[in-house]
């Protein structure tokens, strides 16, 4: 999305452009596939999220149909009660409120969100479902900075004063039941793109930049890398004028969140009608959502399975089997039935796939400089966005650096 976001605007601007993709198809980590399973799924980047994703813009070009995700529910633990995101319980302190400070202090420099919280008087047994369910997308509260809890925790205050629960649309998530890769489709539209072109070497000087791969060198004026963070750091892409020492060390510090991500189809729904997605913090896998939701005529369900984490890190240690059982059996405490069977299955790991090395960056700060260009003619977009329309927004302003360079 990065790259071809970045091409789009300079070939919009009469520039000729050539995009060099190491894959066999376009997306990077955005991966509709349409053969697995009865519909379209996402191996990678899925959701829209919230309602002001710049990504709307090529949804509303298309006039593509989207699903919101609409019907959230989660619980603490099996046996207790399924709590609504749009209920005020969501947002209650389960033991009382306490004491809060007004207004709410700033996190101290590199304090935890645990530490934080429980400075604040905030237990982890007193804490209201919306801040328990932050780790289930991210790191465990020991481990995850403060700065990620605070926006969480100021909606929890200000609904425990007495505040209105927000509107879900705002912060929804959204799928494109169709596939999310049709929002590729302008963006890749005229572009002189070379697939299965996997670049080893960029040149650059003060006249031009020079772009290797196996069969072929490319001149050019400029060149935006549009490549994940991980990739960088394998070194597998030799830069001449070497990057500075700053710039290496940026890249070499950022670290990955552990991601899994598992897809099974059922031959009939198996989540309660109108649920769309099922949270419990408890659980080795804690977050499923329904997959097929909005794709009219199909039977069955597909329902993604999702952890991060320290809850990642066991399951990528699993064999495939035991990472299926264990997810199966996660979602047979969800849904009340330990007896649900898959007609089929996908994952991919994409701390393993060479062309991307990672899923996301984890929550900790990214280091500074790291999108500093490399001279005049080397420019970076998409190293470490963590959603489809942050790496939009990343191409773009590449794309606007590059015609500046142009200039």
């Amino acid at each position: 999305m990065a790259g071809l976001a970045a091409a789009h605007a300079i070939n919009d601007a009469w520039h000729s452009v050539i995009v060099l993709e190491a894959r066999d198809r376009i997306g990077g980590r955005l991966w509709t596939d349409r053969t697995t399973m009865g519909v379209p799924i996402e191996r990678g980047a899925e959701l829209i999220h919230g309602s002001e994703a710049s990504t709307w813009e090529l949804v509303a070009e298309h006039r593509l149909a989207t699903h919101q995700l609409s019907t959230h529910m989660a619980r603490r633990e099996p046996g207790q009660r399924w709590i609504s995101q749009d209920e005020e319980e969501f947002y209650a302190f389960p033991r009382g409120r306490p004491r809060l400070p007004d207004p709410l202090p700033e996190p101290n420099t590199g304090e935890t969100a645990l530490s934080y919280l429980r400075r604040l008087g905030i237990e982890p047994s007193n804490m209201p479902l919306a801040l328990r369910l932050v780790e289930t997308d991210s790191e465990r509260l020991h481990a995850l900075p403060a700065t990620e809890v605070t926006d969480v925790l100021h909606m929890v205050s200000y609904i425990a004063a007495g505040g209105a629960v927000p509107p879900l649309g705002e912060y929804a998530d959204f799928r494109v039941p169709g596939g999310y890769d049709q929002v590729l489709t302008t963006l890749a539209a005229g572009l002189d793109l070379r697939t299965g072109s996997v670049v080893h070497a960029v040149h650059s000087s003060s006249s031009g930049v020079e772009v290797g791969t196996a069969e072929q060198t490319f001149s050019a004026r400029a060149v935006v890398v549009a490549v994940p963070v991980g990739v960088l750091q394998t070194a597998m892409i030799e830069f001449t004028p070497a990057l500075t020492k700053d710039h290496r060390e940026a890249i070499s510090g950022v670290e990955h969140l552990p991601v899994y991500k598992g897809v099974f189809e059922f031959s009939t729904p198996v989540f309660p009608p109108g649920w769309d997605l099922l949270e419990d913090c408890s659980l080795a896998v804690p977050s499923f959502w329904d997959a097929s939701a909005g794709i009219d005529g199909y039977p069955g369900q597909v329902v993604v399975a999702w952890a991060t984490g320290d809850n990642a890190r066991h399951l990528r240690g699993l064999g495939e089997a035991d990472q299926q059982a264990a997810v199966l059996q996660a979602l047979g405490s969800l849904i009340g039935d330990t007896g649900v069977s898959p007609v089929a299955t996908a994952s991919h790991d994409w701390a393993a796939d060479p062309f991307a090395r990672g899923a996301y960056p984890g929550p900790n700060p990214l280091p500074d400089g790291l999108c500093r260009p490399h001279g005049e003619r080397v420019l970076w977009a998409g190293m470490i966005t963590e959603t489809v329309d942050e790496s939009y927004d990343s191409g773009r302003e590449a794309g606007m650096q590059a015609l500046r360079a142009l200039a």
